[in-house]
């Protein structure tokens, strides 16, 4: 089933959480799939919301209305995993545009990379103190990414959050997954990232290896973490055939996923859908979207029952206070941001 939606200025019910929300055009289109069955009557559980959102890098204005959509969802529910499919970095003024997929430098957007007759140097600082301050859960490198150096992605307050377990070098830098649990509900949640293989815009002669999801290696580790937890959410930075072959590859004995979502970045479509009895979202702060997943987790059954796929159009959300502060500082210190 896939329709278009379009919001109007008004408090709507997604999910079981009120959202405030006032797109005044359409947010493109939500394909749910097959609708999932309704939660049986005897459901005894909790619902577990994944919010996702990716290459925040170039429109920070959606970020305060994100703020405010992730919020409302934290009050309203237990268990909230914030996700974001990487690309917080804009390019750096001194890379090699030339090496970006061929493009010359008059090709390239100018809101993607910092302006060359700039006075203030980032280095990276704007956009790790948005994100540190939006507090996600988990962070899986872009392509970007690299553009300040390994230095910048190893601060403390960003590497325990980043995943990729298909980063060879550099060593020690993402954990393959990050787990979240409640003994009282009975769950174990990983979280497992693969980083974008795109890594041209690394700073300088550092080295950056990071290898394909279908290698032997990403796709043992992938598994090892499946089988950990009890569900499993693949947070990649791919292209979006990368992203089908973690659904082909990646399948039980009925053909479907042995994850639960999968949270995507790096082409800034929007889109969420459920493929193969998983939920595949992406949405690229470029459209203006969030994506949600919500698990509804039987603590009898201890298993999954219902999926549901969700697209939010941030445009018109009220706009938490305190991000837009920090923006507005951000703005006055490095005007190219």
């Amino acid at each position: 089933m896939v329709k278009a939606i379009k919001f109007s200025c008004s408090l709507i019910f997604m999910t079981g959480i009120i959202l405030f929300s006032g797109c005044t055009k359409s947010s493109g289109t939500i394909d749910q799939g097959p609708s999932p069955p309704p939660a049986p009557a005897s459901f005894h559980g909790v619902r577990i919301y994944i919010v996702s959102a990716g290459d925040i890098h170039e429109y920070s204005q959606n970020l305060a209305g994100l703020a405010t959509l992730v919020k409302n969802i934290r009050d309203t529910a237990s268990f909230v995993y914030f996700v974001l499919a990487g690309d917080f970095f804009m390019a750096h003024r001194s890379y090699d545009v030339k090496r970006c997929n061929g493009q010359t430098d008059s090709s390239i957007r100018p809101d993607l990379k910092v302006p060359a007759d700039s006075d203030h140097v980032n280095d990276g600082m704007a956009e790790s103190r948005i994100v540190e301050y939006l507090n996600f859960d988990a962070i899986v490198p872009g392509n970007h990414d690299w553009t300040y150096g390994i230095a910048m992605l190893a601060s403390a307050k960003l590497k325990r959050k980043i995943v990729a377990c298909n980063l060879g070098q550099p060593e020690n830098l993402a954990a393959d997954y990050l787990t979240f649990s409640s003994k009282p509900c009975k769950f174990r949640l990983n979280i497992i990232g693969v980083a974008a293989t795109d890594n041209i815009h690394s700073k300088g002669q550092e080295t950056v290896r990071v290898y394909s999801l279908t290698t032997s290696t990403s796709l043992s580790k992938i598994k090892s973490a499946i089988a950990k937890a009890d569900m499993n959410i693949l947070l990649t930075h791919l292209l979006s055939s990368d992203d089908a072959s973690a659904f082909s590859s990646l399948t039980g004995a009925r053909g479907e996923a042995l994850f639960d979502v999968l949270c995507g970045g790096h082409t800034h479509e929007s889109f969420a859908k459920i493929t193969c009895n998983a939920v595949y979202m992406k949405a690229g702060i470029y459209g203006t979207y969030a994506g949600i997943a919500c698990l509804w987790w039987d603590t009898v059954k201890t298993e999954v029952v219902k999926k549901t796929a969700s697209l939010v159009c941030l445009e018109n959300i009220p706009k938490d206070p305190g991000t837009l502060a920090l923006i507005d500082s951000l703005h006055r210190v490095y005007p190219h941001y």
